[in-house]
């Protein structure tokens, strides 16, 4: 209602200041005629300050210009223009009386029109790209006064029509008949009427009294109304929505006030206000810095209740959420972004109007600091994360992760004095110039607060202590590696040799009773090496049948071997031994508990395989002048490794993985792992049993995993009146909040029920997806896994848009998140009905409101939810 009231008047009191800069000495761009003979020299009194008019003019008519003398009177006839700097007017007839200092323009009676109600060439004046209309103009230099009639312009989407407009001073005027709407029809479909109003410009409008109109019939109305009329962002009050809910009575729900600090800075903040209930505030501040930061504050706080004070089963619920967000550019290669949410463990539950966040188990936060050095590869990040449990209310922290990455560099290589013809390549020299080097290292504190709830024996159902467990750690880790992929012919090979260092100032010792930390600084260190070989080679295939031109199979062949020692041979010192309460020797890490972990055990000598199989095809377009199309067959690969050090169960699992595209209406992706050993039923493991030695069997099935996805949608067609481009509601409200991102109000009360204007430029649109997974290491023992997840949305009638999504739980059998939505468009207005029927989070909601984004709180609003938590 605020920015409707004072869009009305923008284009009125434009008009009237295009009026004010004044009119002008004349010139003409029409040819010389007899009627020119009689114009005045350039002395005469048309450019003497007795006009009150002496800054050039440039006028033209299409059919005459006629100057009298006597009466020192100009007429301008058929499609006549005048333009004095960057403000123009045209209309098919103009009359300037010098004497009197006066200006008229109007148009012509069209004579095709046998009612004679219409005209041609009515007048019309521009300033810049804005153009506003009117039946009559007039305006007097003298006096600075002047008047409009039926005046009509458009500004930001926004229609204004006035039937009579009185300059009364400078910086006044009076408006009688004022109306507005955003309905582009011929006739509005809805609009704001005031019969007087008073605009002062670049202050405020007083209007008495404002009526809305819906059809031309008014449904309310207010006595009076005062409102800015200021460029920018501006201060206001945040429309309430009005509602009843059985459990707290009658509320008003995102009551509040926006505040627009300057340029930079602004504030809201809402309250959801219940007669039975409590209460809910919800604030945002926001700040930003074109091109060097942006950033926000939210919090939130709640106080509800369900139940009277006296009641024994009443329930009172406090929660809270903070959010900090900050988004900086300090150099081309410094960036510093921050995301922190510090909240209690049920608001998201209770409270959030985000379906994502309703579903959320933890609450991560970071705060990120990273640099990059150009030409030299390096780059340096400061971390701070925080993990915050919301069902137990455990904390993980890294205060702080520093890491520092140096790239690959090749510290033998010879600088190339020379490119070009005689220049050289980089692979090109002796082999140890390919020798490369890189490194890492990262640092970290880790803090964690856990709780153990300890049940009563005597009623399990009930928590009878809580402990609250805290550990820190520190860790530092260096990574070294070299490398080398000297060419062999057609194969690449690569040695390799890496070393790993990691400092802790915590270790432990562990007897049969407890496991306790010891202090102190300790050191772990660990190498391996080994070489790989790769390759490629292809088979081709040309069938030329079908408009199939060529099938290749691409080959990737992989083989490396490895060498790790066996580091919790006592001759390290990174592992110790216990005797436990069986009697038997257990031999564990000092370093298990540490950030970056301890040393593996066992050596390894391993020789890895991996294949690569690609398979494409070429199809011959059915255009001569377009290429072939490329298209991806089949994607299948797999790996095997083989310990040579191992005393059993060297051959490692087999793993495949298969992806294939069938057009671009279906993909497919699949990963299995087989085993090649016996499972002991008695043992409940594998043995060092092959089972093609025992079962003539190459190797059991032991996970499976595969997912199929498509989406369809009907050919898109050329968006006509009836359709919304998508976003478009949202991009316009983002450029009127002069802010970029989504305005504070609407992040403020937002969620659940808010749904993006459909494109109807897509008749209709159908995506699912299906995903299965078995696990059966025990062949006896199935874990299974099986959902589909479902989106569809058509279009009813060029009006009408019905979208529904879901999934759905074979194994459990049961549906998850199933919504139905209905759009329909009203021309100016829209309707979106909504709803959950099953869920945590069920309910409906109905609404019905104006699409422009200037009027988004002038809606009816119908909602119900199990949770009591209304948007």
């Amino acid at each position: 209602m605020k920015q409707s009231s004072v869009r009305l008047l923008l284009p009125l009191l434009a008009t009237v200041l295009l009026l004010s800069r004044g009119l002008l000495a004349q010139t003409s761009s029409t040819p010389p005629d007899s009627l020119r003979i009689l114009s005045p020299s350039p002395q005469d009194t048309l450019r003497s300050n007795k006009s009150g008019v002496d800054t050039v003019v440039v006028y033209s008519a299409k059919d005459s210009i006629v100057y009298s003398l006597q009466t020192r009177f100009m007429r301008l006839y058929g499609k006549s223009e005048l333009k004095y700097r960057a403000i123009g007017l045209k209309a098919d007839r103009v009359g300037v009386n010098w004497d009197t200092a006066t200006l008229t323009a109007e148009g012509s009676k069209d004579t095709t029109d046998k009612k004679g109600n219409k005209t041609v060439g009515s007048p019309i004046l521009q300033d810049g790209g804005e153009a506003y209309n009117g039946s009559r103009i007039s305006y007097n230099f003298n006096t600075q006064k002047g008047k409009i009639a039926v005046g009509e312009t458009e500004i930001e989407n926004g229609y204004y029509h006035g039937e009579a407009i009185k300059k009364i001073d400078r910086d006044v005027l009076f408006v009688a008949g004022g109306r507005y709407t955003t309905c582009d029809a011929e006739h509005p479909h809805y609009y704001f009427s005031s019969p007087k109003m008073k605009v002062i410009l670049r202050d405020h409008v007083v209007a008495e009294p404002i009526y809305f109109y819906l059809a031309d019939v008014p449904l309310f109305g207010l006595p009076f109304g005062v409102f800015p009329n200021k460029a920018g962002r501006r201060s206001g009050i945040i429309a309430p929505a009005y509602g009843e809910d059985a459990r707290r009575g009658r509320f008003l729900s995102h009551f509040g006030y926006y505040w627009a600090i300057n340029d930079y800075l602004d504030l809201s903040s809402t309250f959801d206000w219940y007669t039975r209930g409590g209460w809910l505030n919800r604030s945002l501040f926001r700040y930003a810095l074109r091109y060097d930061f942006t950033g926000s504050l939210g919090i939130n706080y709640t106080r509800l209740h369900e139940g009277e004070p006296e009641d024994p089963a009443r329930t009172e619920r406090r929660d809270y959420n903070i959010n900090i967000n900050h988004n900086q550019q300090i150099d081309p290669s410094t960036r510093l972004d921050v995301n922190f949410t510090f909240t209690s463990g049920s608001y998201f539950r209770n409270i959030s109007s985000n379906l994502d966040e309703i579903l959320r188990q933890n609450v991560i936060s970071n705060a990120t600091l990273s640099k990059t050095w150009e030409g030299s590869n390096r780059s340096l990040t400061v971390n701070v994360y925080r993990d915050q449990n919301l069902t137990t209310g455990d904390v993980e922290e890294r205060i702080p992760s520093i890491s520092f990455s140096q790239g690959q560099l090749f510290p033998f290589r010879r600088q190339m004095k020379s490119r070009g013809l005689g220049g050289g390549s980089d692979t090109d020299g002796s082999w140890y110039e390919m020798i490369g080097l890189s490194y890492a290292g990262q640092a970290q504190s880790n803090r964690s607060k856990r709780f153990e709830v300890i049940k009563s024996l005597v009623d399990r159902s009930r928590d009878s202590l809580t402990l609250e467990h805290q550990q820190e750690r520190l860790g530092v880790n260096h990574q070294l590696s070299l490398t080398a992929s000297p060419k062999a012919g057609y194969f690449t090979i690569a040695p390799f040799l890496s070393y790993n260092e990691r400092w802790y100032n915590k270790s432990i010792v562990r007897d049969s009773l407890e496991t306790r930390d010891v202090s102190g600084l300790k050191a772990v260190r660990t190498f391996s090496g080994g070489l790989s070989a790769s390759t490629r080679f292809f088979g081709m295939f040309q069938p030329q049948m079908f408009g199939i031109t060529g099938i290749r199979h691409t080959v990737t062949p992989n083989l490396s071997v490895s060498y790790q020692p066996d580091f919790s041979d006592s001759r390290f010192g990174y592992f110790g031994e216990y005797v436990d309460r069986d009697g038997r020797k257990v031999k564990y890490s000092f370093f298990e508990r540490e950030i970056y972990g301890g040393a593996s055990i066992g050596r390894q000598e391993n020789l890895n395989l991996s294949v690569g199989n690609l398979f494409e095809m070429k199809v011959r377009s059915s255009d001569t002048t377009q290429q072939e199309q490329k298209i991806q067959l089949l994607n299948v690969g797999g790996s095997v490794s083989y310990n040579f050090a191992a005393d059993s169960l060297r051959v490692s699992q087999l793993s495949l993985s298969y992806r294939t595209d069938i057009g671009s209406f279906l993909n497919v992706s699949a990963t299995t792992t087989h085993d090649f050993y016996v499972f002991d039923e008695q043992a409940r493991a594998r043995v060092n049993r092959f089972l093609w030695t025992e079962k003539r069997k190459i190797a059991d099935l032991t996970s499976v995993s595969f997912s199929l996805s498509t989406s369809l949608s009907g050919e898109k067609k050329s968006t006509g009146t009836g359709g919304v481009a998508p976003n478009a509601t949202a991009e316009e409200r983002d450029r009127l909040s002069g802010q970029v991102g989504r305005s504070a109000q609407a992040q403020t009360y937002r969620g659940l029920f808010e749904e993006e204007t459909p494109d109807f430029s897509i008749p209709w649109n159908l995506s699912l997806s299906h995903t299965f997974s078995q696990t059966q290491n025990d062949p006896r023992q199935k874990f299974r896994s099986s959902s589909l997840n479902a989106n569809l949305s058509f279009n009813l009638t060029e009006h009408w848009r019905f979208s529904a999504s879901g999934s759905y739980d074979f194994i459990r059998k049961e549906f998850a998140a199933p919504s139905v939505n209905i759009y329909r468009d009203l021309h100016c207005w829209e309707m979106n009905v909504s709803w959950y029927p099953i869920g945590f989070y069920r309910g409906y909601r109905f609404e019905l409101r104006i699409k422009a984004p200037q009027l988004q709180d002038l809606k009816i609003t119908k909602q119900g939810s199990e949770r009591g938590t209304y948007y």
